[in-house]
């Protein structure tokens, strides 16, 4: 089943063409990918990311604690970091715009998580911003210093490559799925669903030992889902992604919840959005070594040449995962 251009594509594609700076040599990296990287020295690059939560369009207000928003606002952050390759994080700023009626202790509550949520992932907090807004929102920006090995960008992708996924597939997606739906039954009954919506592992060692080894040829995280993932590779790297999920990468949770509802689990795999996980390009040549060192990687497709994306034994309809 092939797949169009959303919205929202098309109005990032007018934001990559748009600013572009070819005279600033100190910006090795523009609009495009999942962070930017700045040379300020040499030998010494910043990759720089940033994104947010917001009220309404993330989250909603009745099943998101502060401790909820701080964790996964940091983690969402970092996952971009992971994508790029060997890169360690550093420090961040953080911003806001909170409701007036916002209770004192929501944002105590959101600080003290977000300390801790620093603390445990090695960065500092150095400051940030408070504005009033109608609908409450947070964001981030976070940077990290390159390694030594070259960075891995979503351009790298050739026809032959294999397309890797490490991480979890569709998990977040039916996570948020029983949020909204509101039944503390179906809370408690697939809580590891809910946890993976609220609190993703951004796969810092993953996408640092795919940089160090030189394993991938493109990567990014999947924030977007797999389809939205497959289209962005192959746009910018001019190739055909097949997109072909197979049995083995559903969890069992995602299995038995998928089959409750009596939808298929490759629905939830393929078009859910936010499970941070890693989505990577690599040449078959390579496959040996990714099993031996990532042996959580699995296979979900390949590249070929010519232009957009297929999903296979898919009869359900590819939704493009959008944030607005």
């Amino acid at each position: 089943m092939k797949r169009t251009k959303s919205g929202e594509a098309r109005l990032l594609e007018h934001i990559e063409k748009t600013f572009r700076f070819p005279l600033d040599r100190r910006l090795l990296l523009g609009p495009g990918d999942d962070c930017a990287v700045l040379r300020h020295g040499p030998g010494r690059d910043l990759v720089i990311t940033t994104d947010e939560m917001v009220e309404g369009t993330h989250y909603l207000a009745r099943f998101a604690t502060p401790e909820d928003l701080a964790r996964k606002l940091m983690r969402m952050n970092l996952s971009d970091l992971a994508s790029m390759g060997e890169v360690t994080p550093v420090s961040c700023v953080v911003g806001s715009g909170l409701r007036k009626d916002t209770p004192p202790e929501f944002t105590l509550r959101f600080m003290k998580e977000l300390k801790t949520e620093a603390l445990r992932f090695g960065i500092s907090i150095a400051g940030g911003n408070l504005a009033g807004a109608r609908e409450n929102h947070f964001y981030m920006t976070v940077w990290g210093e390159a390694g030594k090995s070259r960075l891995v960008t979503r351009y790298g992708a050739k026809p032959g490559d294999l397309l890797f996924n490490i991480g979890p597939l569709g998990m977040a997606a039916a996570g948020l799925e029983i949020l909204m739906s509101g039944p503390a039954a179906a809370g408690k009954k697939y809580p590891v669903l809910v946890k993976a919506f609220w609190r993703p592992e951004p796969m810092l060692a993953a996408g640092a030992l795919i940089g160090r080894k030189g394993l991938a040829s493109a990567m990014l995280d999947n924030s977007d889902g797999l389809a939205r993932s497959a289209a962005i590779i192959s746009e910018l790297s001019r190739c055909r992604v097949i997109v072909n999920p197979g049995e083995g990468v559903c969890a069992p949770v995602l299995r038995a919840y998928s089959a409750a509802r009596g939808r298929p689990w490759r629905q939830y795999a393929v078009n859910g959005g936010e499970d941070y996980g890693l989505i990577f390009t690599a040449r078959p040549g390579k496959l040996a070594a990714i099993k031996r060192l990532l042996p959580l990687a699995a296979v979900v497709g390949r590249v070929e040449k010519g232009s957009g994306t297929e999903i296979e034994n898919f009869n359900g309809k590819v939704k493009s995962f959008e944030h607005f």
